[in-house]
């Protein structure tokens, strides 16, 4: 049975430089971009961006040349949130178990045109 896992996207300091995130996940795991959330194999991810805290919009996209622990790569939602799915059997890489992912949050807040970018970390439970 999979689970679901809900990591909430919010603005944690808009006047340093970057701005900041502040994430909360439904697992108990609150932080920043050093966050790590802990999932499960075929779990269902949904990344939420708190629109009052101001952030305008997300992004969620794969780090480029990592093995993917994804089996349903993050994809927009239509109503501003990104979901994806975790795999369920753990890859190998170079004979090594793929076991964790840093992914990238591609976010705007309100009032600023400008990319900001942020990289937190999916791990599967063991």
């Amino acid at each position: 049975m999979s689970s679901a896992v809900i990591i909430t996207i919010g603005l944690k300091n808009s006047n340093s430089n970057p701005p900041k995130l502040k994430l909360k996940d439904s697992v108990g795991d609150s932080g920043d971009n050093e966050m790590n959330t802990n999932v499960d194999l075929g779990a269902n991810v949904t990344w939420v961006p708190d629109l009052a805290s101001g952030i305008q919009s997300i992004e969620i996209v794969e780090k480029n040349g990592q093995t993917s622990i994804f089996s349903s790569a993050p994809h927009a939602t239509g109503n501003g949130d990104y979901e994806g799915t975790i795999v369920t059997t753990k890859s190998k890489k170079d004979g090594k178990t793929i076991d964790s992912e840093e992914y990238v949050i591609n976010f705007k807040i309100d009032g600023d045109d400008t990319l900001y970018k942020d990289d937190p970390k999916l791990s599967i439970k063991n």
